[in-house]
C-alpha cells in the first residue's frame, strides 16, 4: 500500500513538474521536436519502419509547429518518442 502511495506521488509530481517546465504547448512542442532529432540522429539500432514512421511523424509535426498547430505538433512528436522508445526498450 506505501508503494502504491508513494508511486502516486511520483507520478504526480513527475506531471507537475513537466507542466511547469512546459508552460504552454509551444514549449513543448519545440522540446520534443529537439528530443525527438535528437533520439533519430543517435539511434543506430531502429528498424527501418520504424524509423521512417517516426521520421514522417517529425516532418508532419515540423509543419504543424510552423503552422502554430501545437497541440498537433506535441500528439506527433509524443507518439513518434513513444514508438521509438518502445522499439529500444524491446532490444
Amino acid at each position: 500500500m506505501k508503494r502504491s502511495a508513494l508511486a502516486g506521488l511520483l507520478i504526480c509530481a513527475t506531471l507537475t513538474t513537466a507542466h511547469a517546465f512546459a508552460s504552454n504547448e509551444s514549449d513543448m512542442c519545440a522540446r520534443n521536436l529537439q528530443t525527438l532529432t535528437s533520439e533519430l540522429a543517435n539511434a543506430t539500432k531502429l528498424d527501418a519502419a520504424t524509423q521512417s514512421d517516426a521520421t514522417s511523424k517529425l516532418q508532419q509535426a515540423k509543419s504543424a509547429y510552423a503552422a502554430k498547430n501545437d497541440r498537433e505538433c506535441v500528439s506527433l512528436t509524443q507518439q513518434a518518442l513513444q514508438s521509438v522508445q518502445s522499439h529500444k526498450n524491446s532490444q
